[in-house]
């Protein structure tokens, strides 16, 4: 029998479980997005320029699906390569950012969608991308949409004994809903007004990677393809925090925490929360437990009244104690009496008398 004392208890688990759920669907929501934004929900005074995204046929593609591989065969910027960055040894790299609220462009987490590219015209930087570049789906599994379903694309700039050029760039915000991504805001770009040839197709075998048939330059554009590669796939750390490397991945500072942990970390301790308030209602409500709540039955826990007897149950009460014997006292008087009675009370028989 549960009592009015146990209900308080309840009802406070209830509540706090209520909020738990609002607030992993709040997180939830974040995740996603607010609707079709015609604007992003932020500004960065670093961008310079716009980024445009071409299919394999050389096309301009505006929406896709996050989990393509490659997430866009050829990225073309808008803005041209400024010296040295224009000289016969340059090349550029695709990248894609988090946008968080409450940090500065400079401190959002990245990572290369593509590895560095060599490319035919210093007016129109270009990035290939092969089939063994990520889908938007692999970023987005360690660098989560956190606002409004957001994510910034940038370019930068490298070439031959130069540190990579990040301080500027050409951007495209792009908003994520659901499996499908499309461009906000952004320009009109010629996919064709040049070529650009990625450095993994150079120093892979051609059976691990293809191209687009209109992002392949030549392979003796510019200088050798030593000096090239040397000048594009070192290791430099951008501005993010994220430490980029040739190979189209990077490896985030240990300090900086993805968006997808935490989303896991909310789960599991909503997980936790709804299994401790399962576990204590089950142990509210289960008559007989032991050590429960003053609202428990008496008679569950009661030693004495297991061992009572139950009509019907075949098993009686073990007997009561047997009363003490009663004690007598001999009184010599009183047996002589007794003894005299019964002599008188016995007829004696007469000696020839007739019966």
């Amino acid at each position: 029998m549960i009592r009015g004392a146990a209900f308080p208890s309840i009802r406070r688990l209830l509540v706090v479980g209520g909020i738990a759920l609002v607030a992993l669907g709040g997180y939830a929501g974040t995740a996603g997005t607010a609707g079709a934004a015609t604007t992003a929900p932020y500004t960065d005074p670093n961008a310079v320029g716009t980024i445009g995204l071409c299919d394999q046929s050389g096309q301009q593609v505006t929406s896709g699906s996050t989990t393509a591989a490659p997430f866009a065969w050829l990225a073309v910027s808008t803005t041209p390569a400024q010296a040295p960055y224009d000289n016969d040894y340059r090349t550029a790299i695709l990248l894609a950012y988090q946008p968080q609220q409450g940090l500065t462009p400079g401190e959002w987490s990245g990572a290369e969608l593509t590895a560095s590219s060599r490319y035919t015209n210093a007016q129109v930087p270009m990035a290939a991308a092969t089939s063994g570049d990520d889908s938007l789906a692999d970023f987005m599994d360690n660098y989560h949409p956190r606002w409004d379903g957001f994510l910034q694309l940038r370019m930068y700039l490298g070439t031959a004994d130069q540190p990579q050029y990040s301080l500027h760039y050409p951007s495209l915000d792009i908003q994520v809903a659901g499996d499908t991504w499309h461009a906000v805001g952004g320009g009109t770009v010629n996919c064709k007004a040049g070529t650009a040839e990625s450095i993994e197709s150079i120093v892979l075998p051609a059976a691990t990677t293809t191209t687009s048939p209109g992002s392949t330059a030549s392979h003796g554009s510019g200088a050798s393809g030593s000096s090239a590669v040397s000048g594009s796939v070192s290791n430099p750390t951008s501005s993010s925090g994220a430490t980029a490397t040739g190979g189209g991945a990077a490896t985030p500072v240990a300090a900086t925490q993805s968006g997808s942990s935490h989303g896991w970390l909310a789960i599991a301790l909503l997980v936790l929360l709804v299994a401790a308030a399962g576990w204590f209602l089950v142990r509210r409500l289960r008559p007989g437990t032991r050590g429960g709540s003053p609202g428990t039955d008496p008679d569950a826990t009661d030693p004495d009244a297991a061992e009572a007897d139950v009509p019907g149950s075949g098993q009686s009460a073990p007997a009561s104690d047997p009363a003490p014997p009663e004690t007598t006292h001999h009184d010599p008087l009183r047996s002589h009496e007794t003894a005299n009675s019964s002599s008188s009370a016995t007829p004696t028989s007469t000696k020839g008398q007739q019966p």
